[in-house]
């Protein structure tokens, strides 16, 4: 996302409304629902500066709300970054216990947690040799994501080179068995969550007398 569209998705994030005017907005990114200026900073520790220019700039974009503000002790604005730095925090610090000015400092993680992959397990189970001599295996597939599993996918002749190419494209169980000849093959199974969010897990099997994994 380039920088007005990463500032515009995080303050709708926010419930807020994004500014649509790129130039000339005092370098403010929206506003809540009671008109409170809102600045986003795709950074991370975010000096002192900051908080003077916001300050400077709330009180030049509407004077009145400001001073409304101040008077009924609600935030006067909010600035949305990575991180801030110990400058800022002690400059937000100040204004509040000085000048009764609140400037509420939000970290992006709060509005958008950190994207966490899916986890996966898979176990393997033999089902023995049918009447042409190939090995029939089991696999279950067990994941977990907080956003909730949306299906699990199996390539079963997978080759790296090939990249992903399922031979079972939407499985919502996890459970699938298939047949193999002697040798050494590589399953890859794919999860994906609510969220389509995805990970991996590549299995190498040694097919012989037995299966083993390798």
């Amino acid at each position: 996302k380039d920088a007005f569209e990463f500032e515009s998705w995080i303050v709708q994030q926010f419930g807020a409304t994004p500014n649509t005017k790129q130039r000339g907005d005092l370098g403010l990114d929206g506003t809540t629902k009671e008109n409170t200026p809102i600045q986003v900073k795709r950074s991370d520790n975010i000096g002192r500066n900051v908080i003077d220019n916001f300050l400077s700039a709330v009180q030049r974009s509407d004077k009145k709300l400001f001073e409304k503000n101040k008077a009924e002790g609600k935030p006067i604005g909010f600035i949305i970054a990575f991180s801030f730095g110990k400058g800022a925090i002690q400059e937000v610090a100040r204004l509040k216990n000085q000048e009764n000015l609140i400037i509420k400092l939000v970290t992006v993680e709060e509005i958008v947690p950190i994207a966490r992959k899916p986890s996966l397990a898979v176990t393997v189970n033999d089902i023995g040799k049918d009447t042409k001599g190939l090995r029939e295996i089991e696999f279950v597939a067990i994941g977990q994501s907080s956003a909730g599993i949306e299906f699990y996918a199996w390539d079963f002749d997978f080759k790296a080179e090939k990249g992903f190419k399922p031979q079972v494209l939407i499985d919502k169980e996890g459970k699938q068995a298939y047949k193999f000849k002697a040798g050494l093959h590589h399953v890859a199974v794919k999860i994906v969550d609510n969220d389509g969010l995805d990970n991996v897990e590549i299995i190498k099997l040694k097919v012989n007398g037995t299966i083993e994994r390798a």
